[in-house]
């Protein structure tokens, strides 16, 4: 919001200069630049009752611990209900709705030099004496108005959403827009004449032969007005100050200060003011401790104090149920609709006495106490962070595109209703997305080897609304060869990425690891495996598919998902044995197995026969070549026996061995090979 220094100086009575004033606003919370005679406002969202001479005023006089006066002129009007010139409205979209019709203006003469030059370097454009004063009034007093050419109206007008969904309507200037079904209109008989909130029609404009007007104020949900303009490639004031929220009791006002000033450049014959049916806000209320707040900011505040600073920025300080001193409760303002919890009332007290003025006392001496995070997240963050991988965070937000090239799931896509951007209206199905564009984003800077993660909540629409799951995805990437410290090339593959995701999750003591091919994720090629803890899947990991990246990336990369949800964090409890003083004996099994069959499965089949004196079980080596037959693989068992209490017999191994590839033969068919 730009506003010219000597018209807020005179405004606000103040003799600083531009430099200390807009200092001032900065130590309150609004960061200002000054631009040659000009003064820039960056206004948050969630201030929208400071996007006005009047919200400036009264922060700078709380800042100054004075209450907010109000000096402006205004008209004494009466306000009337007639269903012949309000009807319908829609409470949903519509608070109040007030409408001022004037008749007869003669002598219309422009607004006096200051006005006009405060209007221009707001950047409002001078359009006509009656549109630009209220322009004038919305930046004086925070209340969008506008004026509509009362001949060109057919009364009663409705305040309602359109029925149709592809209604036309020709805006000022000219465009034609097609209305959508959410867009809140105002419409009289003939149609629609405005969208709310956002722009009038060309055909109702003021123009240099109006003589009759009627002067909208209202207060529109902000909800409902959120993105509208933005359908249309609209921005206008007037939908920026209603997005935020706009008091929706000062409208009447509004209109009194517009009669006011409109006297001041015209004549009219007759003035007649009417209201609608209006929706009742109930009043909010806020308890505050004082000693919970002197001990949160370190002051030592009396509650005077703190009455005088919130009674300065509006706050109604309210008669306690208890005796207590230090038990306060206030009514929060109409303007304020960010304000909902005690601690949202220690920041307008922090700002009231300067954020430069918090004591900086010392860290009491006390035990120091470690605060520790056991979930299965952090560990497993803290693991890849060790293991080299960088962390990353994304916005949530996806196109159509990219959902459906990443949707393993079948899962229908949560839409938002408001997206902040066009092109990414859904909600993401999975993290891998961002990760895809980080990893381009990378390369093009000229990083070579990379590895990320990231973790966060991926959502999907359920019957009865959207479901969100914590992910925790990553990526190795090597867009060129990496050299080893011997001048050796080291080629990552699948079988790195299994080492490292499974030293991973044994490092948090998971139980009964297992994995199982995986063929539906549309991430991955064939070459990936599901992550199962017992019967509970909680992952996968593969060779990212080329098509999925959207031409992203170029080389293989391999990547992991693990829901972390899905996790015990549960520690087990650990089995101790005492160590055989005895001998090892190991013996190698050379088998013919069909190649269908994967090494888990053997492993499973001879782990479960229990086969007596079995201490450790691993696959030595595979073959496949000259003197197997097609359709099978060549493997050397390794078996290692020892027993806790004596030293084995060779009779013993050799009926051990027997009984292992009796189990194999019956089980999978295996065969000796010779």
């Amino acid at each position: 919001m730009k506003v010219q220094y000597s018209f807020l100086k005179n405004f606000l009575s103040t003799d600083l200069s531009q430099a200390k004033l807009a200092d001032v606003f900065t130590k309150v919370g609004f960061e200002c630049e000054c631009e040659g005679s000009i003064i820039d406002f960056d206004i948050t969202p969630n201030r929208g009752d400071v996007l006005s001479l009047r919200g400036l005023k009264r922060e700078f006089q709380a800042q100054q611990s004075k209450i907010f006066k109000d000096i402006s002129k205004y008209e004494k009007i009466i306000f009337k209900k007639d269903k012949k010139i309000i009807n319908k409205i829609d409470k949903t979209g519509c608070g109040n709705y007030q409408l001022m019709l004037v008749q007869g203006l003669t002598s219309v003469r422009a607004l006096d030099s200051k006005k006009r030059n405060f209007l221009s370097a707001a950047g409002v454009p001078l359009i006509h004496p009656l549109v630009d004063l209220g322009n004038y009034v919305m930046l004086e007093m925070g209340t969008p108005m506008h004026v509509f050419d009362s001949d060109h109206l057919k009364f009663p007008l409705n305040i309602v959403f359109p029925i149709s969904k592809k209604t036309s309507f020709q805006a000022i200037g000219g465009d034609t827009k097609i209305v959508e079904s959410s867009s809140l209109t105002i419409q009289d008989q003939q149609g629609i004449q405005a969208i709310a909130g956002i722009i009038g029609g060309e055909k109702t404009s003021v123009s240099k032969n109006t003589t009759n007007i009627a002067v909208e104020a209202a207060f529109f949900n902000p909800a409902k007005i959120a993105n509208q303009a933005r359908k249309y490639g609209l921005a206008t004031d007037a939908s920026h100050r209603f997005e935020r929220g706009v008091d929706p009791e000062l409208q009447q006002k509004a209109l009194a200060r517009f009669l006011a000033l409109l006297k001041e450049i015209a004549t009219y014959d007759s003035l007649e003011c009417y209201k609608g049916a209006s929706v009742q806000l109930k009043p909010q209320f806020i308890s505050l401790n004082v000693e919970r707040f002197n001990n949160f900011s370190g002051f030592s505040l009396s509650a005077k104090t703190i009455k005088l600073f919130l009674e300065a920025l509006g706050f109604a300080s309210m008669p306690s149920k208890t005796s207590k001193t230090t038990h306060l409760k206030f009514q929060v303002p109409s303007h304020r609709f960010d304000m909902e919890l005690e601690e949202d009332l220690y920041e307008e007290i922090l700002r009231c006495y300067g954020y430069d003025n918090i004591p900086i006392n010392p860290p009491k001496s006390g035990p120091a106490l470690k605060a520790t995070n056991n979930s299965a997240s952090a560990h497993l963050k803290a693991g890849l962070v060790f293991g080299g991988f960088q962390e990353l965070m994304h916005m949530p937000f996806v196109s159509t595109e990219t959902f459906n090239a990443l949707n393993s799931n079948d899962w229908s896509p949560a839409e938002l209703s408001n997206p902040i951007n066009e092109n990414e209206p859904l909600m993401r199905g999975s993290l891998f997305s961002s990760l895809f564009s980080a990893i381009n984003l990378n390369v093009k800077k000229g990083h070579s080897a990379i590895k990320f993660f990231e973790e966060g909540n991926v959502f999907h629409k359920t019957k009865n609304g959207f479901a969100q799951e914590t992910h925790l995805s990553g990526l190795v990437y090597y867009h060129e060869q990496q050299k080893t410290w011997s001048n050796k090339y080291f080629q990552y593959d699948f079988y790195s990425l299994k080492a490292e995701v499974l030293k991973l999750l044994q490092s948090l003591r998971v139980q009964s690891i297992h994995l199982a091919p995986n063929s539906s994720a549309t991430i991955f090629t064939a070459n990936a495996m599901d992550i199962f803890s017992g019967k509970k899947k909680i992952g996968m990991l593969g060779e990212i598919n080329p098509s999925a990246t959207q031409k992203l990336i170029k080389n293989p990369a391999f990547g992991f998902e693990i829901y972390p949800e899905n996790i015990s964090t549960k520690p087990a409890v650990p089995k101790l044995k005492p160590v055989s003083k005895f001998p090892s004996s190991s013996r190698d099994l050379n088998i013919l197995v069909d190649k269908s069959y994967l090494y888990a499965e053997i492993e499973r089949v001879l782990l479960n026969g229990k086969i007596k004196f079995l201490h450790t079980l691993a696959l030595a080596n595979t073959f496949e070549g000259p003197g197997i037959s097609d359709g099978l693989i060549s493997m050397t068992l390794r078996f290692m026996f020892q027993s806790p209490v004596k030293s084995l017999q060779e009779s013993e191994i050799n009926a051990s061995m027997d009984y292992a590839f009796n189990l194999l033969h019956k089980a999978l068919s295996v065969k000796i090979r010779s």
